[in-house]
């Protein structure tokens, strides 16, 4: 768990990302977020693969935590689709993101530290680059495993870093130089992390970090070579996890 204060400089960080992001889609800058169809297409062609085709042909309960503006369920076929995010009422009055937003979800503001929802009665979580961005993540596991149903399935996907990368983005976040990730992920520390709070790892894709590296060292402007100097590239691992009795 992190301090009051340091939770709160991320969510300032976040809310301030995401405005940008408004701006940009207002002036034509940036594309549209249908980028999340094809990560919904992507999500549930993987759950068909690994045989869980109920929550995947539009009749799962379905919640989503920490969606941001608009979030992955808003192009998802489920039966029901709740998402949660500390930062909705900022995004609900956003006219560029309430014209994005899905008519069939239902946008809830609060914390993954205590979920707005009841216990035991989703089929599907969904938290896509979140964890790392929350105050008390133990407390979120503990909420996410109460919400779930007795069988359901965790997609959970985080930034991670190297075993070096780990401990020199602990002394960048705890100096704040990277405001938004208060917490720091290997996927080594995934997989504990979720066995810890009683999910079976049914499949875990990682990203490369030598591609990742490489890109940073290509980027445009000095804060990608930075990353990459002081090691701290980031690299996606994307799990899918059922809830053990």
């Amino acid at each position: 768990m992190v301090a009051l204060d340091r939770w709160e400089t991320a969510q300032k960080y976040e809310r301030g990302f995401w405005e940008d992001q408004a701006e940009k889609l207002a002036a034509g800058e940036s594309p549209d977020m249908s980028w999340y169809q094809w990560r919904a297409d992507q999500l549930a062609a993987w759950l068909r693969k690994l045989g869980f085709q109920n929550l995947a042909d539009g009749q799962a309960r379905a919640l989503e935590v920490g969606s941001g503006p608009v979030g992955l369920l808003a192009y998802y076929r489920a039966a029901e689709r709740v998402a949660v995010d500390p930062l909705d009422a900022s995004y609900a009055g956003n006219p560029v993101f309430a014209q994005q937003r899905a008519s069939g979800v239902v946008y809830r503001e609060g914390r993954g530290e205590s979920l707005p929802v009841a216990t035991g009665h989703y089929d599907l979580l969904v938290i896509e680059n979140c964890i790392d961005h929350v105050k008390d993540m133990d407390a979120v596991m503990r909420e996410l495993r109460r919400a779930t149903t007795a069988d359901g399935v965790l997609y959970l996907t985080v930034n991670c870093r190297t075993r070096f990368g780990y401990y020199m983005h602990r002394m960048l976040s705890r100096l704040r130089l990277d405001p938004g990730h208060p917490h720091t992920f290997t996927g080594e520390r995934v997989i504990s992390f979720l066995r810890k709070y009683g999910f079976e790892i049914i499949d875990m894709r990682v990203d490369s970090y030598t591609k990742a590296l490489r890109e940073d060292i290509k980027g445009p402007g000095l804060r990608p070579r930075l990353k990459a100097f002081l090691g701290v590239s980031e690299f996606l691992a994307s799990v899918v996890a059922r809830r053990q009795r």
